[in-house]
Order: structure tokens, then sequence, then C-alpha cells
């Protein structure tokens, strides 16, 4: 229907609310105090699940030769929205 309607679709929250991270990122933000995002929820550290999905975009960026887990996650959803857009 978007396609027939010439409308674009936008993927929502592509960078996970700030806690797109690495593991020394997440580190160096507790040494230093400067935590993280809060706006959504007291708790700027990531889960498990989230650790999780962000070693895979580290690995995601290694392989594409991006600078940043963040350019990874970003590549990544281009590549699968314009394959899998109807």
């Amino acid at each position: 229907m978007a396609r027939a309607e010439g409308l674009a679709l936008s993927a929502w929250d592509v960078l996970g609310g700030g806690k797109v991270r690495t593991d020394a990122e997440e580190q160096r933000r507790r040494e230093t105090g400067e935590n993280g995002r809060t706006t959504f929820t007291p708790d700027w550290e990531r889960s498990e699940e989230e650790r999780k999905v962000c070693l895979v975009l580290e690995e995601i960026a290694k392989e594409v030769g991006a600078e940043s887990i963040t350019s990874g996650a970003l590549w990544w959803l281009s590549m699968i929205s314009n394959s899998q857009v109807y």
C-alpha cells in the first residue's frame, strides 16, 4: 500500500534510545560519571539483552568498516530497508 501511494517507511528508535554503545563506552561512562540518557527510563545502563544486541552490532560495524556501532546499525537498517519494503 505504501509503495502504491508513494509513501516512504521509516524505522522508529533505530539507535535504541541511546543504549547502542560498546562495553568500553559504557565502562568509560561509569568511570567518569557521565552516565547516559534517562529521558525514558531512570536506568541508563543497558540490559543484558541490549548488550547482546550491541555485541552483534559491533561485529557488523567491523565487517562493513564503520567507525562506530551506531554507524553499523544505520548501515544494517539501510540494507534491510531496501530489500524488505514491499
